[in-house]
C-alpha cells in the first residue's frame, strides 16, 4: 500500500436507474420495526384535565403511560390535586414543533419565538404544577419555509425519576420538576427530535461514478462504500414547494480493510437534488399519492466521498464544499469538476510538511491546507478527544472507559453524523495501548443494523433516526452525544459504575478531565483575525494549538493506563524451550495468576473482568510477538519508565519531534482551463468519464518530486527512544575520558553488529561461526561493561531466528537480563518470533535438557573434588620432613576463633574464605540452570563443548535472569587451605569407616581404592567434597580441553591434565549410568553402620545433604548455615 498518496478515489452514490427498495420486510431483519415508525411531527401540545370533564378532541392522543407503565400523571403522588395529562397532535398540515419547554410564572421570560399553553384542552388554566406557584408548558413552532431535513419534535414522554424511571434513548430530558409542592413525586418532561422527514421512498444505495475508473492495485475499491456514504439510504422524497433547500450536510466514516489491519477515512457530503417528475413509475407514484396536478417537488439525496488512507477529513470538507458549490451555483465555469478531481488524488503530492491547494485563483480564502500527521508512535486515527470531552464531560467519559476496558455491548448516536465518527474514533484510541477487537463501526448503515444481536461485545455508532425504526437489545448500553446520557445495560447496572476503577489512576483522570473540560469550555482556541485572510501562519498557529490540547487529553488516559497496567512486564514468560502445543497460549506466555495478586486487593474485580477480555489477551500475544515496525508497544513501556521514575519532574509521555520541524510549504496552484473559450454547466453532480480520461493523461507527477521512504525492517534501526538514551549516555559520559573511551568502544560494537547481516550475506556457509564469534564478542563486551545498545541484541535474535540458532537467541536473552538490561517491545518479540518460528535441532527434547543439566551439575562438583585433591598433594609436599601445619595447637586456635568469631585472628587468604566463594558461583550457575531449560545447551558436538566451558566459567545462566555479577575468572580452592578447616576436615575422619566399593570406573577411568587409601595419611589430602561426588556414575571426573588452572598462591601455580577420553564419552548423546555394579544406598540413614563414608544416591533429597552438613556443623559448634546453602550446590538440582 503507497501510503503517500493524499486520496484514494473519489465516489458518487445515489439512487441508481434500477434501485432495490428498503420495505419494512427488509429493514425487519435488523429487529423488530417500531409501531409509530413513520408518524408525522408533532404540530400542538395541550394539557387535559379528565376530573374537570374535559375530553381529548378527535385529533389530539393523550399520554397516560410513562415507558415503564406508571401513570403519567403530571400531578403524580400529590394530594387534593386534580388528574393532569399531556395531550398532543401529529400532523403536517402546519409547520411541526421544533422544541418544548417548562416555564416557572414570574421567575423566567419566554423567547422571542416561543408560545405558552396557558389554557387545556377544556379552556381551564394549564397549570401544571401541583402547588401554589404556576408552572406551564412552553414550545416553539418552525418556520413554513423550513428545509424538510430540519430537526424537529417527534415523540414526547413524561417520567417519573422518584420512582427509578430515566429517559428513553434519544429522548431530552427536561431537567425541571413539575412538582414543586411538599407532597407528591418528581415528574419530568422528555422529548425526542429528529429530522422532519416528509413523504418518501426508502432504497439501497448505490455507485454512481467514480475516479479512479479502475481499481488500484494494493487496495482494491471497496464495495460497500455506497452503503456508509448515506448509511439511512437513497430516499426519494416529496417537499412543500415553499420548503428551503436544505444545507449539505458533512459526514465521516470509517472501513477496516486487510483483516482489520489498516483502516480507510471517508469523508463525505450529501446534498439533495431535483428529480424529473417524468422518471417516477406507477408504483413510485402510488406510494408517494403524487398525482397530475401535484404542487409539491421530487427530491432525491446524492453524497460525494473522498476516499483516503489518512485522516485529513477537516481539509476534505472544505474542498468538497467547493465542488458542491462550483455545480450548485448555475454559473458556467472555465473548469470542469473533473479537473478538480483528477488534481486531488494524481498531482497534489503528500504534504511534507504542509500543502496550500488554491481553489479559486480570485479569492485566498478558497484554499485547502494540507499538514503532515505528526510521527507519533501512537495509532493512526481520526479520533477529535476534545469533541469526546465536550460533548461527555469528564463523569461520563470514565463510565464510557470503564465500558470498553470491560468489553460491553456499546451502541453511540448522535444526529450529527460527523461528531459521531471522531467521538467512536477517540473511545477506541483511549484504550491504547490495547486495541479493540470485536465488531467496530464508528457508522454503521441501516442495512447492517442486524449486527446489533451478535453474540458478542462490539462498538457501534448509529444514527438517533434508528431508535425512529428500532429499540435496542436489553444487553446493549446506550451512549447519547446529544443529550449527554449514557444508559447501561440493566444486567450490568448494579456493579459496572466508576467505583470499580483502580481509585488513584481514576481519581488522576477524572482531575485532569474536569480540568481540561473548564478550558475548553471557557478558554477555547482563537487566534488574531486577519482582514484580507492572506496570512496562512495564523492558521497554522491555530491547528498547532489545537493539536497540542488534543495531545493534552490523550496523554491523560495513556498516563491511566500506564497507571493501571504498571509493572505487567515483570510476569511476561519468554519461550526457552522448543515450541510445543500450548506455547503460544496466553497462560503460557503471561503469568496471569501472579499478575493478579500484585494488584490491590480491592481491585481484584476490576482486573479480573480486564483479564478476561479479547483486547487484553491481544495486548499479551502481540507484546509477546511483536509485528515489525510496530513501535507503540516500545512506547508505551517508555511511558511507564517514565511514570516509575519518581526522580526529578514528571515528564510529558507525548512529546512532539521539534528538532526535525520544517516549516516549508508547498503551494499548489488552482487547475487551468484546458480552452479559455469552453464553459461548463452542470445541472446535477454527475462526472464525465471522458474527462476524466482525458485529464488524466496530462497529469503532472508532483509527487514524484517527493519520494516515499520504503518502511525498511527495524532489524538494523534503533527506535527513538534508543536513540534518545544513546544521547543521554554520550552526554553523561563525556565528563570523564574513561568512562567516554568505554563509551566509543560500545558504539564501536554497535557499528559492528549493524554491519553484521551484510557480512552473513558475503560469508555464505559460514554462518554458524560467524554468529557464534559474534556472541563471545558480546560475551566479552559484557564482562569489560562496555555498554552495547539494545539493537546488538535485537540484531543477533533476528539473525539466529533467520538462520535456526534458537539456542543461541536463548543464551542472548540470559546474557542481556543477567547485565541488567531489559528487553524492549520490540526486542523482546523479535526473540519470541525467532524461537518459535526456528527449526530446533532434533535432541533439545525435555529428556535430553535434562540429562545435560545433570551432566553440568557433575562436571561442576567435579572440579571441586580436583582443585582439593592437587591442593592437598601441594600441601603433603611442603610439610615432608617437619612438623605438621595442621598440629593440634593450631587446630584449637582454628575453633576457638571461629567459635568467638573474632575475624582478626584468621588469615586473609584463608582457603575457607576462598571456597565459600567458589561456591557461591557455582550456586548462582546450577540456579540459572534452573531458570533457563536449555540456555547452555548445544546444537552440535563443536558447541557443546564450548557452552561446558561457558556453564563452568560463566555461571552457566542467570537466576531468574536478574543474577549477581560473577567474576572473570574463577578459581577453584579446596577448603584444606586454611588450617582451621584441616580440623573439621579430620573430624569427619575420626569414624575411619570402609568405603562402598574398591574401584570406581568413569568411561575407562579407574580410580582404585588404594589410591584413596594412600592419600589418607594426612587429613589436608582429603577433600570434604568426595562424599558428594566419588560414587557417582555420570563422569564427575571429566575435565574440559583446557587444563584448569588452579591458583595456590601467589608464587605457584598447578595445571590439571585434561582428561580427553572421559570428555568425549560424557558429551554423546544417550547417556550411559553404570559402567560397573556399584552399591548404592536408597538413603543416609539406611547405609549399613560400618561404612565410614557418606554414599548418595539418585533418589536423595537436596535437603538431606544440607541437613546432614548442618548436623555435622552443630557438633562442632560452627555455623555451618552457610555451608547448607553453598557447601553442596550439586544436590539442589539432583
Amino acid at each position: 500500500m503507497d501510503e503517500r498518496r493524499v486520496a484514494d478515489y473519489f465516489v458518487v452514490a445515489g439512487l441508481p436507474n434500477d434501485p432495490e427498495p428498503l420495505d419494512e420486510m427488509t429493514l425487519s431483519e435488523g429487529g423488530n420495526l417500531k409501531a409509530s415508525h413513520g408518524q408525522p411531527p408533532i404540530t400542538d401540545i395541550s394539557v387535559i384535565f379528565p376530573s374537570l370533564g374535559e375530553t381529548k378532541p378527535d385529533d389530539f392522543e393523550v399520554i397516560t403511560k410513562t415507558p415503564t407503565g406508571l401513570s403519567a400523571d403530571l400531578n403524580h403522588g400529590s394530594l387534593r390535586t386534580m388528574e393532569c395529562y399531556l395531550c398532543i397532535r401529529r400532523g403536517r398540515d402546519k409547520p411541526p414543533l421544533v422544541d418544548i419547554g417548562v416555564m416557572y410564572e414570574g421567575k423566567e421570560w419566554l423567547m422571542a419565538d416561543a408560545e405558552v399553553v396557558k389554557e387545556s384542552v377544556g379552556g381551564n388554566v394549564a397549570n401544571v404544577n401541583n402547588s401554589t406557584s404556576l408552572t406551564f408548558i412552553t414550545y416553539r413552532r418552525g418556520q413554513p419555509t423550513m428545509p424538510c431535513n430540519a430537526l424537529v419534535v417527534t415523540d414526547v414522554c413524561v417520567v417519573i425519576a422518584s420512582k427509578g424511571e430515566s429517559p428513553p434513548h434519544a429522548f431530552c430530558c427536561i431537567n425541571k420538576n413539575l412538582n414543586k409542592g411538599i407532597v407528591g413525586s418528581d415528574v419530568f418532561l422528555c422529548y425526542k427530535k429528529s429530522m422532519n422527514r416528509a413523504k418518501l421512498i426508502t432504497y439501497k444505495p448505490a455507485e454512481l461514478a467514480r475516479y479512479p475508473l479502475y481499481d488500484l492495485p494494493d487496495f482494491p475499491f471497496p464495495n460497500s462504500v455506497p452503503l456508509f456514504c448515506l448509511p439511512m439510504g437513497a430516499s426519494l422524497e416529496l417537499w412543500p414547494s415553499e420548503a428551503t433547500q436544505p444545507k449539505p450536510l458533512f459526514s465521516t466514516f470509517v472501513l477496516t480493510v486487510s483483516d482489520a489491519k489498516h483502516k480507510v477515512y471517508g469523508s463525505a457530503i450529501t446534498f439533495y437534488e431535483k428529480f424529473p417528475p417524468e422518471k417516477l413509475t406507477e408504483k413510485q407514484r402510488e406510494l408517494l399519492n403524487y398525482g397530475e396536478d401535484e404542487k409539491d417537488i421530487l427530491h432525491v439525496n446524492k453524497c460525494i466521498c473522498v476516499l483516503s488512507h489518512w485522516p485529513f477529513s477537516e481539509d476534505f470538507e472544505v474542498w468538497l464544499r467547493w465542488l458542491h458549490k462550483i455545480v450548485v451555483s448555475k454559473d458556467p465555469h472555465p473548469v470542469p469538476v473533473e479537473r478538480y478531481v483528477v488534481q486531488l488524488l494524481e498531482e497534489v503530492p503528500f504534504p511534507s510538511p504542509r500543502i496550500l491547494l488554491q481553489l479559486s485563483p480570485f479569492s485566498n480564502s478558497e484554499r485547502v491546507i494540507l499538514m503532515q500527521p505528526e510521527d507519533l508512535p501512537l495509532p493512526r486515527s481520526a479520533a477529535s478527544f476534545k469533541t469526546m470531552l465536550s460533548n461527555l464531560g469528564a463523569d461520563n467519559c470514565l463510565q464510557v472507559l470503564l465500558l470498553m476496558l470491560t468489553e460491553q455491548k456499546t451502541l453511540i448516536h448522535s444526529l450529527r453524523p460527523d461528531t459521531l465518527t471522531s467521538v467512536a474514533e477517540a473511545v477506541s484510541t483511549m484504550l491504547f495501548p490495547f486495541k479493540w477487537q470485536c465488531p467496530y463501526i464508528p457508522l454503521c448503515p441501516l442495512g447492517l443494523v442486524e449486527v446489533l444481536h451478535a453474540p458478542l461485545p462490539f462498538l457501534i455508532g448509529v444514527d438517533s433516526r434508528f431508535f425512529d425504526l428500532y429499540d435496542p437489545p436489553p444487553d446493549v448500553s446506550c451512549i447519547d452525544l446529544d443529550t449527554n446520557i449514557i444508559t447501561v445495560a440493566e444486567s450490568q447496572r448494579q456493579y459496572l459504575n466508576q467505583k470499580l476503577l483502580p481509585k488513584r489512576a481514576a481519581k488522576i483522570l477524572k482531575s485532569t478531565l474536569e480540568y481540561l473540560y473548564y478550558q475548553i469550555r471557557n478558554n477555547p482556541v482563537s487566534i488574531p483575525q486577519d482582514p484580507t485572510g492572506d496570512d496562512i501562519e495564523l492558521e497554522f498557529q491555530k491547528r498547532r494549538k489545537e493539536q497540542a490540547q488534543e495531545l493534552e487529553i490523550q496523554e491523560a488516559f495513556l498516563k491511566f493506563m500506564v497507571l493501571t497496567l504498571k509493572g505487567y512486564r515483570n510476569y511476561l514468560l519468554p519461550i526457552t524451550k522448543a515450541p510445543t502445543v500450548g506455547t503460544t497460549d496466553p497462560q503460557a506466555l503471561f503469568n496471569l495468576n501472579d499478575f493478579l495478586k500484585s494488584r490491590e486487593k480491592s481491585h481484584h474485580k476490576f482486573f479480573s473482568l480486564v483479564m478476561k477480555t479479547q483486547m487484553f489477551i491481544r495486548f499479551i500475544e502481540e507484546r509477546s510477538f511483536v509485528a515489525d515496525g510496530d513501535q507503540g508497544l516500545a512506547f508505551f513501556d517508555d511511558c511507564m519508565e517514565k511514570i516509575g521514575n519518581e526522580e526529578g519532574p514528571i515528564q510529558p509521555l507525548i512529546e512532539l519531534d521539534m528538532v526535525n520541524k520544517s516549516d516549508r510549504t508547498v503551494f499548489v496552484l488552482p487547475p487551468e482551463p484546458s480552452n479559455t473559450e469552453e464553459m461548463y454547466k452542470y445541472d446535477g453532480f454527475n462526472l464525465n468519464p471522458a474527462l476524466l480520461k482525458s485529464f488524466a493523461k496530462k497529469r503532472n507527477h508532483l509527487s514524484s518530486l517527493y519520494p516515499s521512504a520504503i518502511p525498511g525492517s527495524p532489524m538494523a534501526r534503533r527506535t527513538k527512544q534508543e536513540i534518545k538514551t544513546a544521547q543521554k549516555l554520550a552526554r553523561k559520559c563525556q565528563r570523564s575520558p574513561e568512562s567516554w573511551a568505554r563509551c566509543l568502544c560500545g558504539a564501536c560494537h554497535t557499528l559492528y553488529f549493524m554491519l553484521l547481516p551484510s557480512i552473513l550475506q558475503l560469508n555464505e556457509g559460514k554462518e554458524r561461526a560467524i554468529l557464534q564469534q559474534a556472541y563471545e564478542l558480546l560475551v566479552r563486551a559484557t564482562r569489560q561493561k562496555l555498554t552495547c545498545d539494545e539493537v546488538c541484541y535485537r540484531l543477533m535474535m533476528q539473525l539466529c531466528g533467520e538462520h535456526s540458532r534458537p539456542l543461541l537467541a536463548v543464551k542472548l536473552l540470559v546474557l542481556m537480563r543477567k547485565c541488567g538490561m531489559q528487553p524492549n517491545a520490540l526486542t523482546y518479540g523479535l526473540y519470541n518470533r525467532c524461537v518459535l518460528e526456528a527449526e530446533w535441532p532434533a535432541y533439545s527434547g525435555s529428556s535430553q535438557l535434562l540429562w545435560n543439566k545433570l551432566r553440568n551439575v557433575v562436571i561442576g562438583a567435579a572440579h571441586f573434588k580436583w582443585a582439593a585433591r592437587r591442593k592437598a598433594t601441594k600441601l603433603s609436599a611442603s610439610t615432608e620432613g617437619g612438623s605438621s601445619l595442621l598440629d593440634i595447637g593450631d587446630r584449637t586456635a582454628s575453633r576457638l576463633s571461629l567459635d568467638s568469631g573474632n575475624e582478626t585472628t584468621i588469615r586473609e587468604d584463608s582457603l575457607l574464605d576462598k571456597f565459600r566463594k567458589v561456591a557461591n558461583i557455582v550456586k548462582g550457575s546450577l540456579n540459572g540452570l534452573e531458570q533457563v531449560d536449555g540456555a547452555g545447551e548445544t546444537e552440535d558436538e563443536q558447541e557443546t563443548d564450548d557452552n561446558k566451558k561457558e556453564l563452568v566459567e560463566n555461571g552457566g545462566g542467570d537466576s531468574g535472569f536478574v543474577g549477581k555479577e560473577s567474576p572473570s575468572e574463577y578459581r577453584l580452592l579446596s577448603r584444606s587451605e586454611s588450617a582451621g578447616d584441616a580440623n573439621i576436615i579430620d573430624k569427619l575422619q575420626h569414624n575411619n569407616k570402609a568405603p562402598c566399593s574398591k574401584s570406581l570406573h568413569f568411561n575407562g577411568f579407574k580410580i582404585d581404592r588404594e589410591d584413596s587409601e594412600n592419600e589418607k595419611g594426612s587429613p589436608a589430602k582429603v577433600s570434604p567434597r568426595e562424599v558428594v561426588t566419588k560414587d557417582d556414575p555420570l563422569g564427575a571426573l571429566e575435565i574440559d580441553d583446557e587444563p584448569l588452572q588452579v591458583t595456590v598462591s601467589s608464587t605457584s601455580d598447578i595445571e590439571i591434565p585434561p582428561l580427553a577420553s572421559a570428555v568425549a564419552d560424557t558429551l554423546t548423546d544417550e547417556p550411559r549410568l553404570f559402567r560397573s555394579s556399584v552399591h548404592r544406598s536408597a538413603t543416609f540413614e539406611g547405609s549399613p553402620p560400618s561404612q565410614s563414608k557418606l554414599h548418595r544416591s539418585e533418589t536423595v533429597p537436596a535437603a538431606t545433604v544440607a541437613s546432614s552438613l548442618a548436623s555435622l556443623g552443630s557438633s562442632f559448634k560452627l555455623g555451618f548455615s552457610r555451608y547448607s546453602h553453598h557447601a553442596c550446590p550439586c544436590a539442589k538440582l539432583i
